[in-house]
């Protein structure tokens, strides 16, 4: 009996110090992760891929791989040197001018170039798109880095944005493309974007990466889709990105012509802004999501209101 009772007590005591030195362990790994997250740069930081949902759909990795990203951005910042202290306003001009020429040549140029891939992910092919294949995407892209500076994902995640916000409406300017653009690219972009600025972003950072943090040329577009959106609040988030942006430029001491393309960015999206708060959502998308345009949406277009460079269709 005495026997018994002793081994019994063995076996509890040995439970009692097993228990306690896993619990050691747990804590004291959680303790090692926090200290190791809190030392590591914003723009590299992330959250393991198990905490996100996950997508039935892939993307065709014959398409969505490096030399893909790396002509997106190639293509896009034609003319722009990384690291240049001011802005090439010449290039800059394709962009936001240039005649109609110019504008449907560029146009066909991006067609040519990045159509397929957009074809590859449109609704047809993707009709309940998320962000979760394009953060995996990055995450992928992040740990392949064989410098390990955060390079290649803060490059990757920028091109995929570009391709999704900017090259979607190079390539669809009428009502039954931009139908797509609206319902389909802006909803995986922006997605992305809220992942990327969540406390537990499962990338990081990217957009605060040093070659472009001080960079208005660069970083501008991690956050148009922001702009793109008719939800007020996303429209509240850029305005405290672009804040802290703001103190950035003028601690690094940043060029006039920085400065002005910052604060070229700022008016464009009050611009944009106004209409919500006045309209509650843009007027000159009614047309290509099919609703009815109201009488004082109707006098706002009659009298020029802005449409930010998207032609209207009139009905026949």
């Amino acid at each position: 009996m005495l026997r018994k009772i002793c081994c019994a007590v063995f076996v509890i005591a040995a439970a009692y110090i097993w228990g306690q030195h896993s619990l050691d362990y747990y804590t004291n790994s959680q303790m090692l992760t926090h200290l190791v997250s809190r030392s590591v740069p914003r723009f590299l930081r992330s959250s393991t891929p198990s905490q996100r949902a996950m997508s039935s759909f892939t993307l065709d990795k014959t398409i969505f791989k490096p030399t893909l990203y790396k002509e997106l951005h190639n293509v896009w910042f034609e003319g722009f040197e990384l690291g240049a202290k001011d802005v090439n306003m010449n290039a800059a001009q394709r962009w936001f001018a240039g005649s109609v020429e110019e504008k449907a040549a560029y146009d066909q140029f991006c067609r040519e170039k990045f159509g397929h891939a957009l074809e590859a992910i449109g609704p047809e092919r993707w009709p309940e798109p998320s962000a979760e294949p394009f953060l995996a995407e990055i995450q992928k892209a992040m740990q392949e880095d064989t410098k390990g500076d955060g390079a290649e994902g803060a490059w990757t995640t920028l091109s995929i944005l570009l391709l999704l916000d900017q090259i979607s409406r190079h390539l669809h300017r009428t009502n039954e493309g931009l139908a797509k653009v609206y319902n389909h690219y802006d909803k995986i972009s922006y997605g992305i974007v809220q992942s990327m600025l969540s406390a537990d972003s499962p990338i990081g950072r990217p957009d605060l990466h040093p070659q472009w943090r001080a960079s208005t040329v660069y970083r501008l577009w991690f956050y148009m889709p922001l702009v793109h959106s008719e939800d007020l609040s996303a429209h509240k988030q850029y305005d405290e990105v672009m804040a802290t942006f703001g103190e950035v430029l003028d601690k690094e001491g940043a060029s006039e012509s920085m400065k002005i393309f910052y604060e070229k960015a700022l008016g464009a999206e009050k611009d944009h802004r106004d209409l919500l708060e006045s309209f509650g959502r843009y007027p000159h998308r009614n047309g290509a999501l099919g609703r009815e345009t109201t009488a004082e949406e109707k006098r706002h277009m009659d009298e020029g209101g802005a449409t930010f460079g998207v032609a209207q269709e009139k009905k026949g």
